[in-house]
């Protein structure tokens, strides 16, 4: 029997965010669609509103909860809709329920794009000087 380990991650009091590792999560297979989950058992302290992995923020859904056994149809549904809008979903699993943690790839992307067309904007301005 292999002996489970609690997770190792770090959490800043000021921002709600909690950073794992990719060693840390665990795949959650329902109804055809797999999942990302991390086990927040262990953690005691009021839920992160945020979760961090590999500098990606999943964001909490506070009224979005399953439970762990017994969710039925409706948590497949739903991962495979936010995935078709382009989001990706985390589970993080606390007592017998899983929270819902949201991270939006295209907002990201959009945010990441703008970075760059100022970056190169910046150094235009500095050319036409």
């Amino acid at each position: 029997m292999v002996e489970a380990t609690a997770p190792i991650y770090q959490y800043d009091t000021e921002t709600k965010v909690m950073s794992f590792g990719f060693q840390d999560l665990h795949l959650v297979s329902s109804g055809g669609v797999d999942v990302f989950a991390v086990d927040l058992n262990f953690w005691d302290g009021k839920l992160p509103f945020y979760i961090e992995i590999d500098n990606r923020l999943f964001a909490l859904h506070h009224s979005n909860t399953y439970l762990v056994t017994g969710h039925g149809a409706q948590l497949p549904e739903w991962i495979a809709a936010e995935e078709s809008e382009g989001r990706l979903t985390l589970l993080a699993e606390r007592d017998t329920r899983y929270l819902v943690y949201s991270h939006d790839t295209l907002a990201t992307d959009e945010d990441e794009d703008n970075e760059t067309d100022s970056e190169d904007g910046a150094e235009d301005d500095e050319d036409a000087k």
